[in-house]
């Protein structure tokens, strides 16, 4: 009987063995375009945070400089922290792609450790499924990956091509430092006047990300939820109140610089859309290839 036994768990380790070593090849194959998949969602999500958190900053730095509110920092506090919110985006870009990485790396070594029980392990290998596994944390990262960093760039990119057109017509002829300071008034002036269509913007595109992650690839493709032109008429409209008592110029203004930024919401959509058909294609090959 004992010997038996013994003869049994030796062939569940040789089953372990190769179970392992298909396992390893699965993992090299997920490591490539499914995986980089995953990697960039978890990147772009954080860099959408950052952007978001650096454009609160970017108000209390405003409010604290504004000497009708605050005036406790000096002028230009708030254009540095406009710009360093695009600092804080790129490095959390960076930081992101590293922190997934190492994510996926333990989600897909978890199936592969050792209990000491040969028989358990045996039948937890012949279970796993890292492909399922990956694409379950794909999913998960799919709806923030594009609702964050599309938010996070439209809180910043109005001031932001604002302040490249103030630089553009001071002819770069100011020193630095009073570039910043000069700016700095037209951010608390455009925060006060069209601060809350900016949260109206952010809004859109939370609701948008959802639309988008609950329509299939193929509405995705041929008829795909209002976005871009949904967010500059709404941020236009916004801009009335008070637009209105300013001679119409701040809906005007909101409607230029919306026209360069909500193509973000296209852009979101095609990059989403072009995910979406990897991954459906591979699915149907996978499924292909387990028929015959």
């Amino acid at each position: 009987m004992r010997a038996t036994y013994r003869n049994d768990e030796d062939v569940a380790r040789l089953h372990i063995e190769s179970l392992l070593a298909r396992h390893r090849e699965r993992v090299e194959a997920i490591q490539g375009r499914l995986g980089r998949i995953y990697v960039r969602r978890v990147a772009r999500s954080l860099a959408g945070q950052a952007a978001l958190g650096g454009a609160v900053l970017v108000v209390v730095a405003a409010a604290a400089a504004a000497e009708s509110v605050l005036g406790v920092l000096r002028e230009g506090v708030a254009t540095a922290a406009l710009l360093g919110a695009w600092a804080m985006a790129a490095l959390a870009y960076a930081a992101g792609r590293k922190l997934a990485a190492g994510r996926l790396r333990r989600a897909l070594s978890r199936e592969i450790e050792r209990s000491g029980d040969v028989h358990a392990d045996r039948a937890r290998l012949e279970a796993s499924a890292p492909e399922a596994r990956v694409r379950c944390m794909i999913d998960a990262e799919e709806r923030r990956s594009v609702a964050l960093p599309l938010a996070g760039f439209a809180v910043l990119a109005p001031l932001t091509l604002h302040l490249v057109v103030y630089c553009l017509v001071s002819g770069w002829s100011l020193p630095w430092s009073a570039l910043l300071e000069g700016f700095d008034g037209w951010v608390c002036l455009s925060l006060a006047i069209v601060g809350h269509v900016h949260v109206i913007v952010a809004y859109l595109a939370f609701r948008y990300a959802r639309a988008l992650h609950e329509a299939p690839t193929r509405v995705l493709a041929d008829d795909p939820p209002p976005g871009a032109l949904r967010a500059l008429g709404y941020a236009t409209l916004a801009a009335c109140i008070p637009g209105l008592i300013f001679f119409v110029i701040p809906p005007i203004l909101v409607a230029v610089t919306g026209a360069f930024v909500v193509p973000a919401f296209v852009l979101a959509r095609e990059r989403l859309l072009e995910e979406r058909r990897w991954l459906d294609a591979q699915r149907d090959m996978a499924a292909a290839g387990r028929a015959r």
